[in-house]
């Protein structure tokens, strides 16, 4: 039989931030032993309805980005239906039967590529039928709940779009805005970025909600460091619910239902090498320094 030749492919990908909350462990291998335990203890999540969620492989590599290694874990993330239930109707005669199902066995299999960077504590997740980041985000927080020792806490946030931020940021008005953000893994920004989450670091605020509503003028001006700043950590740390003006009609955007899109071209072969720069490029250009996450 020929060997199949590899080809060019084009790839979407989305990705989530996670961030581990504790006094006991931090930094790299912390979120290694989280992912890896997950995938040991073969933990599933029921994500929507009968969906349920697995982690079906996993393994650990090294990827040079930009000259210096990157330890990276990978695999297929799987979705499959659990029946539970022994009252099963037979059309043929109209009678319920019990049906003795083979164990461990689920119908409607679905599956993807993953790929979790310790170093920037994201999750990648290869776009494909059946596989979201909305019902990966669910599996997370189900399974890392499972993980973590009783006093440590959690954050898990899908990466959401620039363009829904820029929406909010340009509308004609903006008339409310509801937001919700805790601190970052020290990703890089911009300086009302690195104002606001050195504010909430520095603070310990593990959360904070922010209502604002405008004044006679009945317009919210972003472009203040406490606004514009709080905006940008929501980006990757939290949400925001937005109520704009927008080509005369009021209009309501949640910032969640946009997740980052990641197109990226390459080799089938050269698929995790090129999700690992591209986080490794958007969220750290202090890759390789040691720190204290």
């Amino acid at each position: 039989m020929a060997q199949r030749v590899p080809r060019e492919m084009t790839y979407k990908v989305q990705m989530l931030n996670m961030k581990l909350l504790s006094n006991e462990r931090h930094g790299d291998e912390a979120y290694k032993s989280i992912i890896k335990d997950i995938f040991r203890r073969k933990i599933k999540i029921p994500v929507y309805g009968d969906a349920n969620m697995i982690f079906k492989t996993q393994f650990e590599d090294v990827v040079n980005v930009n000259g210096l290694d990157c330890t990276i874990l990978h695999g297929k993330i799987s979705r499959f239906t659990l029946i539970d239930g022994n009252d099963w109707i037979n059309l043929d005669n109209m009678e319920v039967e019990n049906i003795d199902l083979p164990l461990n066995t689920f119908p409607n299999y679905k599956e993807s590529e993953y790929v979790f960077v310790p170093e920037a504590h994201r999750l990648a997740i290869v776009i494909k039928d059946g596989i979201s980041v909305s019902l990966v985000e669910k599996f997370l927080k189900g399974a890392i709940k499972n993980v973590i020792n009783c006093e440590e806490d959690f954050e898990v946030c899908i990466e959401q779009s620039e363009d829904v931020f820029t929406r909010i940021t340009t509308a004609e008005k903006i008339l409310k805005l509801q937001i919700d953000i805790t601190y970052s893994n020290n990703d890089i920004g911009d300086d009302p970025y690195e104002f606001m989450d050195s504010q909430l670091r520095a603070g310990e605020v593990g959360r904070m909600k922010m209502d604002v509503s405008p004044n006679h003028n009945k317009n919210i001006k972003t472009d203040v460091k406490i606004i514009d700043g709080a905006l940008k950590v929501a980006q990757s740390n939290g949400y925001v619910k937005a109520t704009i003006i927008e080509n005369g009609k009021k209009i309501k955007v949640e910032t969640k239902e946009h997740p980052k899109i990641i197109p990226i071209k390459c080799m089938e072969t050269l698929l995790r090498q090129n999700i690992v720069q591209t986080v490794i490029n958007l969220f750290r250009n202090n890759h390789g320094r040691s720190r204290e996450d």
